[in-house]
């Protein structure tokens, strides 16, 4: 019996969790050399990551989905993941970050009610306000408290994609995803090369979407597709020949989510994020904390590895707080309210 992804992988015990966390920890890299103004050399890491991020959330969102009980408890599931950890990030970015770093840093005037709006305004995913007025505009990256919080409406935007298609017959659901994929992928490549101008958003939309839908395709397949280090190889080969040419990220989708979910299954780091996942938490703290650096060490010429080493070492704390406070009780309280629903025969 030839070995298959959907063979090889263990939805209960596998290395995924792993592997976010070392996507979330190479943005936290591709964001500091520009942060901090050592430059921009390591950049192109940060969209490869995200890229990888979304070809696994194709994957597990579609499994998420086929094992919930009904699209409501699909969604519900899906905003309770990611939205109360948004939610808090806000908060503390705008009453704790900002104004300590108003009076220790000199990072700029801070106001209760800028706060305030700072949050309303974003606080439907979509970051409509990334800064707070005249604070951090001495940064090299001037004004943005959190730049990385702009791919979770997108990411929510993908959930919608699969909810729909949820909707859909087991015949056609299949179809569905492959003719999205097909068209989020030409759209991508179009836009890529100038064929066709779309706006950015559209532009970006279609790139992470044709990653995400490649993900899908993964589970849809799983147990067609081999797992074979020459099918590794080749993937890699595909990933690193559009990353040195230049040619549309989009066109190595299906090799990143094979190489995301092969690094999954053949990794020996099932223990890690098993039980508490921070690779969230990373990626949203993360910037925040890069940006209060670029302020404490601001023209002191310091080599890149310090804040660097600093942004990791304070990053990883606030990760845990914010699973161990926001993400683990909002899930478990979700799982309670459902078990009491099934309880009483509520579908």
């Amino acid at each position: 019996m030839k070995p298959t992804i959907g063979r090889r992988l263990d939805p209960r015990s596998n290395s995924l969790n792993a592997v976010r966390l070392v996507l979330a920890l190479l943005v936290l890299v591709a964001h500091g050399e520009e942060l901090g103004g050592y430059g921009r050399h390591l950049q192109p890491i940060g969209p490869w990551a995200v890229a990888g991020f979304f070809c696994i959330s194709g994957y597990l969102i579609a499994l998420s989905r086929r094992r919930a009980r009904g699209s409501g408890d699909f969604f519900l599931r899906r905003i309770v993941r990611i939205y109360p950890a948004f939610f808090v990030v806000l908060v503390v970015v705008a009453f704790v970050i900002a104004p300590l770093a108003s009076v220790f840093l000199n990072a700029g005037p801070w106001r209760v009610d800028a706060a305030a709006l700072y949050v309303a305004r974003n606080a439907g995913l979509w970051i409509v306000q990334p800064a707070l007025p005249d604070m951090l505009v001495q940064l090299p990256y001037p004004g943005v408290w959190n730049g990385s919080l702009w791919t979770l409406a997108y990411e929510f935007a993908c959930y919608v994609v699969t909810g729909l298609i949820g909707f859909l017959a087991a015949t056609w659901g299949p179809r569905t995803t492959i003719a999205l994929w097909v068209g989020s992928t030409a759209v991508a490549v179009l836009a890529g090369v100038g064929v066709v101008n779309l706006p950015h958003t559209l532009a970006t939309f279609a790139t992470l979407l044709a990653f995400y839908l490649s993900g899908t395709l993964l589970l849809v397949w799983q147990d067609r597709v081999p797992l074979r280090p020459a099918l590794m190889i080749g993937a890699a080969a595909v990933v690193a020949a559009v990353a040195i040419t230049g040619a549309p990220q989009a066109v190595a989708g299906p090799a990143m989510a094979y190489l995301m979910i092969a690094a999954g299954i053949l990794l020996p780091l099932r223990r890690i994020g098993a039980r508490n996942d921070i690779s969230y938490g990373i990626y949203i703290y993360a910037f925040p904390v890069q940006q209060l650096l670029a302020l404490a060490l601001a023209d002191r010429g310091v080599p890149f590895v310090i804040p660097l080493a600093l942004a990791v070492a304070l990053t990883i704390p606030l990760a845990w707080a914010s699973w161990l406070f926001v993400e683990r009780p909002a899930i478990r309280a979700h799982r309670r309210w459902a078990s009491r629903r099934r309880e009483a025969g509520v579908a």
